[in-house]
């Protein structure tokens, strides 16, 4: 068994928390230094001669900067890279194959994007040494002997590989790329195809637009195409799909699928729906999020995907989560509800800009019903969920939103009396909104706070809303310093934790990974069903959509243009519309009950579009 221990750099507080870890460590009360503080005051721990005790871990308490971690003595011979003492550790790389695109799939902070770093020759793997022995390129090409990994880094060394990577980050394009859209795709189109890649992406409206004033999606689109201009012999791409819609993301896996026919093409992607339409094989990434991360064997598309929601990799004998993700909808409630009498209603209702417009047609929420909303980008989705949150007003309406009857929450089952029902009925509301404020020097813990005072120290809010996000080691962080995904998830925290009839939640997947998608979506509906209240989600992600959703609302129309927002229907019934406009087909996994898009024009697919059932929930 070997010792990992990692001490997080940014939470390690020496100067308030009194050292407790160096005085309490065992080790140290002999004599021995396994505890110390480095020059810039921030504790280092000897692996060497820790005993795994873990009171020091427990000792550091809130700032958790401490982890103590056993790891099976097998992995000693395959560190790829460490970022230096007490930090993150790397085992194993992706395995590059012509031919075929790889999809990467695993948790935050497990090592994806550092790979791609690896693989793109931005870092030199050191194989685990840190000091005086710090490997060269011989060093490491005789590591990988037997491998394909061996040529790969001969051809590296060699400076024989043309790599072209589309970066995780495309918000930071601007700040590094100047001038328009035009300018830098024909700076960069090596194959002759940046009007083929304009027409496919849509970039027409944006062509003379600067980068600097360009939307998420926008950006999104312009770094694909700009990466598969590029003549190159590897395209190493961190997350594709973040920022579009469901038909943008099925453009850009067809792109990517046509141009790996004689090319190596390794993909990180969160959407396993997407993941699964666009690979040829998969690799997982398991161990635990910023302490280490061990790349598993390839496998084909469908158990590899799912082998990653089971938790379980048979063929390395390896669990790395307790229990399994599945999409089966019955296990996210002990309670059915009667929908008979609705709770929420609004009206129809219309909103006119100067270039845009938008109709919506009336409808009901019922307690404990989730109302997914689905249309592509520019539709008015963000749009209507301004004008149910009050932020902007319609310019035409029948009857504004309004709470109908009083909540009865579960304590106050036996409680009900008449004089409640006559209380004056005020429609109360929480809103996550798509963009989220990065900048505020607040702590997770603050905002928690502010939004519901009992949710940082009630053991239900605990169980239920903190702990599946994974938050209790981030409630003394600053906002300004979360990650996407960190941040995405104390938004949806913040909006869940506030008491309200009604929850709005604009796309909660946005920088999310696929198994934390999983915990988000079983969140979002344990808590609203718990408050018998009601939800509007807005979401790109399908497979998240289907597995959160009561019903649908149906966005179509002309982007930038036009929109109209249908009456909510059944969830079978809404993708199913949207599906068929779409031109794609999704079937469900039968093992775990996720639904899987049917690669276009193959016999499942031809044989749902000919019955007409584009979506089999």
């Amino acid at each position: 068994m070997t010792r990992l221990a990692i001490v997080s750099r940014g939470d390690c507080k020496s100067k308030d928390c009194g050292e407790v870890c160096i005085k309490y460590c065992p080790v140290n009360l002999t004599g021995l230094q396994c505890i110390q503080l480095d020059d810039k005051k921030i504790a280092t721990i000897s692996e060497y001669l820790c005993n795994g005790c873990g009171i020091c871990v427990k000792k550091c308490n809130p700032w958790n900067a401490i982890k103590i971690i056993n790891l099976p003595e097998s992995l000693d011979t395959q560190v790829t890279h460490r970022y230096g003492q007490n930090q993150f550790k790397l085992h194993r790389l992706p395995i590059p194959s012509k031919g075929q695109v790889t999809g990467l799939v695993g948790q935050n902070g497990s090592g994806k994007s550092t790979s791609l770093k690896i693989l793109s020759g931005e870092i030199k793997p050191n194989l685990g040494h840190l000091k005086d022995d710090i490997p060269d390129w011989d060093d490491i090409i005789h590591h990988y002997r037997g491998s394909k990994l061996q040529a790969y880094f001969r051809q590296i060394a060699n400076n024989e590989l043309k790599i072209s990577i589309k970066p995780q980050g495309v918000d930071k394009i601007p700040k590094v790329v100047k001038g328009n859209v035009k300018t830098l795709l024909n700076s960069v189109d090596e194959r002759g195809v940046v009007d083929e890649l304009k027409e496919k992406f849509s970039l027409e409206k944006v062509w003379s637009r600067k980068i600097s004033v360009l939307s998420g999606g926008e950006l999104q689109r312009v770094a694909i195409a700009a990466t598969l201009a590029k003549d190159s012999d590897v395209y190493l791409i961190d997350e594709p799909t973040s920022y579009l819609d469901v038909k943008e993301r099925m453009r850009v896996a067809s792109e990517i699928r046509e141009l790996s026919k004689d090319r190596i093409m390794i993909v990180v992607e969160h959407d396993l729906a997407v993941l699964d339409y666009l690979s040829d094989q998969i690799q997982l990434y398991y161990g635990e999020s910023g302490a280490y991360g061990v790349v598993s064997v390839p496998m084909s598309v469908k158990e590899g995907i799912n082998n990653f929601l089971d938790g379980y990799v048979p063929a390395e004998n390896m669990r790395f989560r307790p229990e399994p993700l599945k999409f089966i909808r019955s296990e996210l409630s002990d309670h059915d509800f009667e929908r008979l009498y609705p709770l929420i209603s609004y009206g129809q209702m219309t909103k006119k800009f100067d270039k845009f417009s938008l109709e919506i047609e009336s409808g009901n929420l019922y307690t404990a019903d989730i109302i997914g909303i689905i249309g592509p980008n520019g539709i008015g989705k963000s749009t209507f969920a301004n004008l149910v949150a009050g932020i902007e007003k319609p310019s035409t309406v029948d009857s504004e939103i309004e709470l109908l009857r009083k909540r009865i929450l579960p304590e106050e089952d036996d409680e009900e009396d008449e004089e409640d029902l006559e209380d004056d009925l005020v429609l109360t509301l929480s809103y996550k909104p798509q963009y989220l404020d990065t900048e505020s020097y607040e702590t997770v813990e603050e905002v928690l706070f502010r939004a519901n005072p009992v949710s940082t120290r009630s053991s239900f809010f605990k169980t239920e809303l903190i702990r599946p996000l994974n938050l209790e080691g981030l409630m003394s962080h600053q906002l300004d310093t979360l990650s996407g995904g960190e941040l995405q998830k104390v938004g949806i925290a913040n909006c869940l934790a506030k008491e309200a009839d009604l929850y709005l939640i604009d796309e909660p997947s946005a920088f999310i990974s696929a198994e934390d998608r999983v915990m988000v979506g079983k969140t979002i509906r344990r808590m609203i069903m718990h408050r018998r209240a009601a939800g509007f989600v807005i979401e790109h992600d399908l497979m998240l959509q289907s597995y959160v959703s009561d019903r649908i609302i149906h966005f179509t129309g002309e982007p930038g243009v036009s929109g109209h927002a249908s009456k909510p229907v059944s969830t079978r019934e809404g993708m199913n519309s949207f599906l068929k406009i779409q031109n794609i087909t999704f079937r469900r996994d039968t093992k775990t009950g996720r639904p899987r898009v049917n690669k276009p024009m193959s016999r499942r697919d031809q044989s749902q579009k000919d019955s007409g059932k584009y979506y089999l929930g």
